[in-house]
């Protein structure tokens, strides 16, 4: 049965129509390959920001596309989920699945227990401040009562978000701000510090009660306004410092988003930090993950870059990290090497038996650094490397015993050509099937051409496209397969699938990317 073929039309944050993919992610590489001179994994940069490409699935798995009004309502429901709704969010934000424990994928970082999240080190100025932003809907309320001078105990009952770092320095104008943008949450910021006498340490669990006075505190709600400011030019060097962002409530108004500026001040790097962590690291590892070999400089160079030119502001690295990985995985290195391994093994042999996926980690690792192998993109002759490397890997295929074994040499072309193209889901035209069968059968082209001609038919790349990006999320970033441990099974693949259909392609509004970069298992790969 053919493929169906849905989103046609692109469609905005409120699902409005926009013009197609297809004419959008063309009209961007176009521009791109003008600038830089080929399409390169550069080209993924617009491809990133600006297109999801078409999706298509098969007619066993296909999912019902939610017209324009249900896309904008479900959207706008979204974006509107009150504090009635904390546990759900709370849920949403962990990016586990019901079957996982805490060694699956686990929240984006610790903020909602101590000791919180660390505050990267450097020097934060009043030019060019230490920047973040969060919310606080559904998170644990860590601390429920501070001492304070004119009462008995100050209720900080609110759900509440941690910060852990390290003064080195501090100069005159030494503060932080957290205001919110939410018409009804005020914010309130105190800071407890370790190691200091008459002052409270950051306290496991919830529901603590702290006895030690805190270095600093202060209630918007003293100043009628969203904004809290605290002093911190008075608070000890060198040992660790706890902001935590709370409230005095805990109802509709004692969570919602927020954002911090913390300005003059030098901050140490945090204690044992993960590699993973540092940009150019970062970068160098989604290289060695999705190319299958070490950063040329230029590369290099451009995607760290985009990282670090968001200085300290901290919601713009989280952006821009996602951009720089997902761009890898569109990059036209990628989609001619690993991708097209994953199709070679879809058109020759199917899914795995009791799999969604035709293809395990064993295998693709070697055939694509197969396919890679001396290929960078944009230098001199890639396209000829690339070339005759595709040539030797649909050679060398087609005579494996696998292979041999599933397609028979007495086979007529009709059933050679057949049977791929069932494995595939069907992607050939009539046309391009009678051509195919008409070539193998006249000699004009080998079994490994007709293999080749099917792995790269138009109609495939695109409808497998979401299918093999997920599968890629295990690959690259956890270097396994999606049934091996902890998972056990498919669930999980699954879970990711259907989300990334369900917004259409879109991996930053599906927040696949940002879950697996920011888990508990890729971190581990590189640190604590």
């Amino acid at each position: 049965m053919n493929p169906t073929t849905s989103n046609s039309r692109k469609l905005d944050i409120l699902g409005n129509g926009q013009r197609s993919d297809q004419d959008i992610f063309s009209l961007v590489l176009k521009n791109w390959r003008k600038k830089l001179g080929y399409c390169s994994v550069f080209a993924a940069v617009p491809a990133v920001l600006a297109s999801n490409l078409p999706v298509s699935h098969s007619a066993e798995t296909t999912n019902p596309q939610a017209n324009i009004v249900e896309r904008g309502t479900r959207i706008r429901e979204r974006l509107n989920l009150g504090g009635s709704k904390r546990a759900l969010l709370k849920r949403q934000s962990e990016f586990r699945l019901p079957h996982q424990s805490d060694d699956g994928l686990s929240p984006l970082s610790a903020v909602d227990d101590c000791p919180g999240r660390a505050i990267p080190g450097g020097t934060y100025t009043v030019a060019a401040p230490y920047i973040d932003s969060g919310d606080t809907t559904g998170a644990n309320d860590t601390v429920t009562s501070i001492p304070a001078y004119y009462y008995q105990s100050y209720s900080t009952h609110g759900p509440d978000h941690v910060y852990t770092f390290i003064l080195t320095a501090h100069g005159p104008n030494a503060q932080i701000e957290v205001s919110s943008t939410s018409g009804s949450y005020r914010p309130l910021v105190y800071v407890l510090t370790d190691g200091v006498s008459g002052t409270g340490t950051c306290p496991a669990g919830t529901g603590n009660v702290d006895n030690y006075w805190a270095a600093n505190v202060f209630d918007s709600r003293w100043n009628g306004s969203n904004t809290a400011t605290i002093a911190i030019d008075f608070l000890p060097l060198n040992v660790p410092v706890h902001l935590f962002v709370d409230s005095r409530e805990n109802d509709d108004r004692g969570a919602g988003p927020y954002t911090i500026r913390m300005q003059d001040v030098t901050v140490a790097p945090p204690v044992s930090p993960n590699q993973i962590d540092g940009a150019e690291f970062f970068v160098s590892q989604h290289y060695r993950d999705f190319l299958s070999r070490e950063a040329d400089s230029e590369g290099l160079a451009f995607w760290t870059n985009q990282i670090t030119s968001c200085g300290g502001d901290q919601g713009c690295i989280e952006v821009k990290r996602i951009n720089d990985s997902g761009a890898f995985f569109l990059s036209i290195e990628f989609q001619e090497t690993g991708y097209l391994a994953y199709r070679a093994y879809l058109a020759a042999f199917g899914n795995l038996p009791n799999a969604p996926v035709p293809i395990t980690f064993n295998e693709f690792v070697p055939d694509t650094q197969a396919l890679g192998r001396n290929v960078i993109v944009r230098q001199a002759g890639w396209e000829n490397v690339l070339e005759n490397n595709k040539r030797s890997f649909f050679l060398d295929f087609v005579q494996r015993s696998r292979f041999t074994n599933a397609f028979n040499p007495t086979m007529s072309a009709q059933e050679f050509v057949d049977k791929l193209n069932s494995n595939a889901g069907n992607p050939l035209s009539q046309t391009e099937r009678d051509d195919l069968v008409s070539d193998l059968a006249g000699g004009r082209r080998s079994r490994a051409d007709v293999l080749r001609a099917i792995a790269e038919n138009r109609k495939l790349v695109d409808g497998e496209f979401n299918r093999a990006f997920v599968l890629m999320q295990y690959f690259g970033y956890l270097r396994r397969n999606p049934n091996d441990a902890p998972d056990g099974n498919f669930a999980g693949y699954n879970f990711w699938l259907d989300k990334l259909n369900r917004f259409n392609g879109d991996f930053i509004g599906a927040e696949m990317v940002k879950a697996f970069i920011s888990s508990s298992e890729y971190r581990r790969r590189f640190g604590p």
